[in-house]
């Protein structure tokens, strides 16, 4: 049984309060002493008892010690409270009374409870009452200068110990105050810090990733739910063994106890996103990725390390079942393009009409750009950026005539004015095959989006020196289409995000091509920005730093025919 339990149990009438128990230990006191006083008297002096004011005194205390144990003194007043110890006084005054005062040093008893307890104005009545039966006692048997001298040493020395008493008492209510209020701040203090450890809890227990605190000798001084899920861990000892393994690899070597994340954090090793894998109890795999932060500690507090592990399991199967996917639909797509290119290349061989062995040529050059693209995705092996060519000095009016001639018959079978205003000579060092994807995307995108007897209009510029002394390279392509919806425009670089009015228009589409444009501009210290309004068109700004010596003819680098 608790003791909670046992008090609640115990009757009303049983318990106290510390009003009552505190009159209790006064008068009781005060009574003990008469008592054993009073057997000193029958045994040493029994004719002391003879006298009336004695005996009556005795029967006093006696009857206040039973009054004070039977009244209810929590529903009585304060100052009914302080008639008590009065009362003590005036009996102490009966059994001192006719003997110069040899039982007035009792008096201190009641004067020692009204200083201790109540305010001043109590205690000089008290010492007026002692006083005033001292000065009778004085009066009425036989004064003298010795016995005047005596009565007033016992009512100064009551006097002095009173306020002794009272000031200490004093004292000790206001440390008892400071103390009680400094509790309260300090209650109110912990339950701040308890409420915030709680949001905390909460916080750490609503992540994905697995956290834990982690002192120098390995112990686990604070870890999240999903920690113990991870790992298996029992909740109510966390110093248990968890029921996962950790391993080198998928199918590999236990981790030793030494190399695990939880002995490295403990020995203060600082890693990020090391990469782990864990069999859990069920049967299951898990790739993890585990990285360590060091915490700041006071200085009677342990040095501890933050342990924080994410499952990436699902990130690891998703990457490799998208490279797969690439690698597949590639590898798919180089037979029937092989085919193309290569009866392309038949037909080339024969006697044709100026006019269509143009179009073959396209058709051939297309094909094989198709091909190179097709090969870099395969040795990349799935990657968002295939593997970089180095940049060579290319013309970007070359290249940019390039890309717009090869779109010259799709413009034309949808109507679409097509124009190129090439500009000046544009040298900049750059990998020409990158480049041309951008050109040819921005020019596919203006053609593909603008509708019967719209007009696309192409023109490179060459521009600065600005203050730093750079010049740029300037490529505009604007269109009179459909238009994005501004707010559209800030996800438009986005990879598989299409704008409204594409979906609408139910043209085909990926959402990647504006994507890998911009990351291709950034490659080459440019800036890729689109500008648009819906109904009235799209401007594309492509901007690149033209070359440091761009006094000088460009060099022979590969142009990609048109296609």
């Amino acid at each position: 049984m608790s003791a909670t339990e046992t008090t609640a149990r115990v009757p009303p009438s049983v318990r106290t309060s510390p009003r009552s128990r505190s009159i209790w230990l006064w008068q009781l006191s005060l009574a003990a002493v008469i008592v054993i006083l009073t057997l000193a008297i029958v045994v040493l002096a029994p004719e002391q008892l003879a006298a009336p004011t004695t005996a009556a005194g005795i029967a006093l205390i006696l009857v206040f010690t039973v009054m004070a144990l039977i009244l209810p003194w929590d529903r009585i007043g304060r100052a009914t409270i302080a008639v008590l110890p009065l009362a003590d006084i005036l009996a102490i005054g009966l059994i001192a009374y006719g003997d110069d005062l040899r039982f007035g040093f009792l008096w201190v008893f009641p004067l020692a409870w009204l200083a201790s307890h109540f305010p001043l104005r109590w205690l000089v009545v008290a010492l007026g009452l002692v006083a005033a039966i001292v000065v009778a006692d004085a009066v009425t048997h036989n004064p003298s200068a010795a016995s005047t001298l005596r009565f007033l040493v016992v009512l100064l020395s009551l006097t002095f110990i009173s306020i002794t008493i009272h000031n200490s008492a004093r004292r000790s209510r206001a440390f008892t105050r400071l103390l009680r209020r400094q509790t309260d701040r300090l209650e109110s203090t912990l339950e701040r810090v308890r409420a915030q450890e709680r949001r905390v809890n909460q916080v750490l227990n609503g992540l994905d990733s697995a956290i834990a605190r982690v002192d120098n000798e390995g112990r686990l001084l604070g870890i999240n739910d999903a920690y113990v899920a991870l790992y298996g861990m029992d909740v109510r000892d966390a110093t248990r063994p968890s029921t996962s393994v950790e391993y080198d690899a998928r199918g590999g070597t236990a981790l030793r106890e030494a190399d695990r994340p939880v002995a490295r954090a403990a020995r203060g090793e600082l890693f990020s996103d090391e990469r782990l894998w864990l069999f859990d109890a069920e049967g299951r795999w898990h790739v993890l990725s585990a990285s360590t932060r060091e915490l700041v500690h006071g200085p009677a507090e342990p040095e501890t390390t933050l342990l924080v592990i994410r499952d990436v399991t699902e990130a690891v199967e998703a990457e490799a079942a998208r490279r797969t996917l690439a690698t597949t639909v590639t590898h798919e797509l180089a037979n029937p393009l092989t085919a193309i290119v290569g009866y392309t290349d038949l037909l080339l061989e024969e006697d044709l009409p100026e006019r269509s062995r143009d179009r073959l040529e396209l058709i051939e050059a297309a094909g094989q750009r198709m091909e190179r693209l097709i090969a870099e995705v395969l040795r990349a092996g799935g990657r968002d950026a295939p593997l970089e060519e180095p940049h060579r000095r290319i013309d970007a009016r070359a290249l940019l005539g390039a890309s717009v001639e090869s779109f010259l018959p799709a413009a034309t079978a949808g109507d679409v004015a097509l124009a190129l205003r090439p500009g000046p000579e544009a040298p900049i060092d750059a990998d020409a095959f990158r480049l041309r994807q951008v050109f040819d995307n921005l020019v596919n995108n203006a053609v593909k989006y603008t509708p019967r007897a719209g007009s696309v209009a192409v023109a490179l510029d060459v521009e600065g020196p600005d203050e730093a002394g750079r010049r740029d390279v300037t490529i505009t392509v604007r269109d009179s289409g459909i238009g994005i919806a501004p707010g559209d425009l800030p996800r438009i670089f986005d990879d598989y995000f299409r704008a409204e009015t594409a979906r609408d228009a139910g043209l085909p589409g990926t959402g990647l091509g504006l994507g890998i444009s911009r990351r291709i501009v950034d490659q080459h210290g440019g800036t890729l920005t689109l500008t648009s309004e819906p109904g009235a068109g799209t401007v594309a700004t492509v901007r690149l730093p033209l070359a440091l010596d761009a006094d000088d003819e460009p060099g022979p680098g590969p142009v990609p025919e048109g296609d």
